[in-house]
């Protein structure tokens, strides 16, 4: 039972591990300002999925003035928190 357990706990933190390095990749084209919003954004939605690795960062004064990064940061915040969800939903 102890293997099982192991190798169980051995997988989900592989599978962790890999989907929140994959969720970074910022769509290729984007400009600097979305692509900029879309990290922090990714961030910030791994932390809000309960991801001890990752913070909660928002430049709130440019999220307010420049659609192109508020798209970005909603953009990533979306698809991050998203799929460390699915991963919680998995496990349960």
């Amino acid at each position: 039972m102890k293997k099982t357990i192991t190798a169980f706990s051995i997988g989900v933190i592989i599978l962790l591990s890999g989907c929140t390095t994959q969720n970074h990749e910022v769509p290729k084209g984007m400009s600097s300002e979305w692509s900029s919003g879309y990290k922090l954004g990714c961030d910030s939605g791994l932390s809000a999925g309960g991801n001890p690795y990752y913070s909660f960062t928002k430049d709130v004064k440019k999220y307010l003035e420049d659609p192109i990064y508020k798209d970005g940061w909603d953009s990533g915040f979306a698809k991050c928190k998203g799929s460390y969800d699915a991963i919680g939903r998995a496990l349960r």
